[in-house]
């Protein structure tokens, strides 16, 4: 009996360029020179694909940005052999996901085709009105996708299951209860070996090649109103044990990796687990560099000397503004004087550290954003993105959007070309507009990167020649968009 496939495709860019990172809290999260091309080895989608395998069922993972000839030939062919294509969403991706699964379906009516992430999570309605889609699944997807697929392998209409939403043949829409989220032990480790054949993702903040991404928890302690992690995850945390993620570790070094992006919303905040894995990593000789985020008001000293020793180079923070207003505005639960504890501490103890930082959230003005930029300088970060903020749905800012521009819930405005570089619907949090802010992330690339003094120090502190083809490849992306503008 011939086995049953399913397709988890992570789909072709089109005029987006070919780094959208598509990773993070199920969705896309930015892309272009603006984040000096940087692509992420796409976690989440092997995640759902390593634990969806089951009896009758083979499960099928192409990363269609690396492998266009391959998802070219199987769309020629097809789609033969194929029961169901799974694809990961968000806001920004949404309209050019629906088109296409409308294109796989005109290849093959036959192919169920299945939309999971943020906007399907939030959106649920709405996504299933798009005649390409006929199921949609909603917040952590692993178990839901088994379930659902596994129904269908077995002749199922698949409209049951916990965790989803269908269309009928009328049209008639059904969005099912949420599923109760899984022990974050019970989700199978991602095979790795999934991934194209020699695929070269490129970071330019990695010091060693190849370089893989990591999760060992999914939620966050904060609640700040611009993430959709809080809603997401229930407003709650969840970690694996050291075990389970030394385990992976073991499997990683087996595979080759030389370094780590642990892709946690906030791996800080989980001091005593991590401290279990850094002993376990020096007992089993794990010898990684490795990269992760962290919250301000969650790191102190000790866990920063902790990391530092056990191989971490870099903490990427969100800093966000450098005005205390601003902070109370996106809730953040910070302060700046955590802030600059934070990276003042980190430069003594030799670790690199990251900043982001968001334009026009509620009440900005050109003051605070000067107030921003001034922080920046007594913060010293090895590096920054400047972005302007995009509502999400899910957060208390969209809704706040949503109440004056109803229209935002179409999610037709915000898109892989535009986002994080031109204002979406910014006149109704702040009285900049859009332009405005464009002006005043370009001047802020500007003013933070075109410095002699910075590029010089930057320079001294590249230990090795792969590190230098990364960061000169990185930084000039960098440069070109401060210089142009353009992604």
């Amino acid at each position: 009996m011939t086995q049953a496939k399913a397709l988890f495709l992570k789909p072709p860019v089109g005029a987006s360029g070919k780094n959208i990172v598509r990773d993070f809290l199920y969705g896309c999260w930015c892309n272009g020179r603006r984040i000096g091309g940087m692509q992420m080895p796409p976690l989440t989608e092997l995640m759902a694909t390593t634990h969806a395998r089951q009896e009758g069922l083979e499960t099928v993972f192409m990363d269609a940005q690396f492998e266009p000839l391959r998802y070219q030939a199987l769309m020629e062919n097809g789609l033969n052999g194929f029961m169901a294509v799974a694809m990961m969403s968000s806001t920004q991706s949404f309209k050019a996901d629906a088109e296409e699964l409308r294109c796989i379906k005109s290849v093959n009516p036959r192919v169920k085709t299945i939309l999971y992430g943020s906007h399907p999570t939030f959106m649920p309605e709405y996504c299933l009105k798009e005649e390409g889609v006929d199921f949609v699944v909603t917040k952590e997807p692993e178990e839901s996708l088994r379930e659902l697929l596994g129904d269908l392998v077995n002749g199922g209409t698949g409209e049951d299951v916990t965790g989803t939403g269908s269309r009928a043949a009328d049209g008639t829409i059904r969005i099912n209860p949420e599923r109760p989220f899984s022990a974050m032990d019970d989700l199978t480790i991602p095979d790795r070996t999934l991934l194209p054949k020699n695929a070269d993702y490129f970071n330019p903040v990695v010091k060693r090649v190849p370089y893989t991404s990591m999760l060992t928890s999914r939620g966050c302690p904060a609640k700040c109103n611009y993430c959709t992690a809080p809603v997401f995850y229930g407003n709650k945390t969840r970690v694996r044990s050291a075990e389970s993620v030394l385990e992976e570790m073991c499997q990683i070094k087996a595979l080759g990796y030389r370094e780590i992006f642990f892709r946690d919303e906030t791996f800080s905040a989980y001091k005593g687990r991590n401290y279990q894995i850094f002993e376990g990593m020096e007992r089993e000789g794990l010898d990684f560099t490795w990269i992760a985020n962290g919250r301000v008001d969650m790191v102190d000293e000790e866990s920063m000397r902790a990391m530092k020793k056990a191989g971490c180079h870099l903490l990427k923070f969100g800093v966000e503004t450098g005005s205390a207003e601003m902070l109370e505005r996106y809730k953040k639960g910070a302060t700046l004087e955590q802030a600059e504890f934070a990276f003042h501490k980190a430069r003594e103890i030799g670790l690199d550290t990251h900043a982001h930082i968001i334009f026009g959230g509620p009440g900005e003005t050109r003051e605070t954003i000067r107030e921003t930029r001034d922080f920046l300088k007594k913060l010293r970060p090895g590096t920054a993105t400047f972005g302007i903020l995009t509502p999400y749905p899910g957060t208390e800012i969209f809704d706040m959007v949503a109440e004056i521009y109803p229209d935002i819930r179409d999610g037709s405005g915000s898109n892989m070309e535009n986002l994080h570089t031109e204002g979406f619907y910014s006149d109704a949090l702040c009285s900049l507009g859009g332009a405005q802010l464009s002006q005043e992330v370009v001047g802020a690339y500007r003013q933070f990167y075109l410095r002699p003094g910075y590029l010089v120090e930057r320079l001294s502190r590249i230990r090795s020649l792969e590190e230098l083809t990364m960061r000169v490849i990185g930084g000039y992306s960098v440069l070109q968009f401060a210089v142009t503008g353009k992604k």
